[in-house]
């Protein structure tokens, strides 16, 4: 304990630089602001002769201020991806065409793309019949007879009520 106290502004320095680190590793923006907030606090013990009670809530304070300023932000500026669709694969299928590899019977079917099966809903159309994606829920396509393509585009890509 007593090499924690006699370390002081050098804490919150370390405690920073972990929490830089930490953010590189994990997911996200978040550890970031509190790492600022070390950072801060860590230049203010440096600067004043602070208890370590009041050293808690300057960190406290700052946390707070950096992660509610952060979030304003963000939500101000949101970022955006040089690959939306990355983790949309449903909606990257639309405007391609494949075989069905089983019919549509009944508003269902389902083609084959890669190393994955999806499932389809469409017109009723036989095994092999050429159809384009012109639409997803979830992860069930929606698709039309190829060449005959009515309604692609935004709308196709919106749920229900979207």
């Amino acid at each position: 304990m007593e090499t924690l106290i006699a370390l002081g502004a050098w804490n919150w320095m370390i405690l920073a630089a972990i929490l830089f680190v930490l953010e590189l590793l994990a997911p996200g923006i978040f550890l970031m602001w509190f790492g600022l907030a070390a950072a801060v606090t860590g230049l203010i013990v440096f600067r004043y002769d602070v208890a370590w009670q009041w050293q808690l809530i300057w960190f406290c304070g700052l946390s707070l201020a950096s992660v509610l300023l952060a979030a304003k932000y963000l939500r101000q500026h949101p970022l955006e991806s040089e690959r939306p669709l990355l983790n949309e694969r449903a909606v990257q299928l639309i405007g391609q065409s494949f075989d069905l590899v089983d019919s549509i019977v009944n508003g269902r079917g389902s083609i084959k793309t890669g190393d994955t099966i999806w499932r389809v809903e469409g017109p009723e159309l036989p095994k092999g019949a050429r159809i384009k994606v012109v639409g997803a829920d979830g992860t069930v396509l929606k698709v039309v007879r190829a060449g005959a393509v009515a309604g692609g585009g935004l709308a196709a890509r919106l749920p229900p009520g979207g």
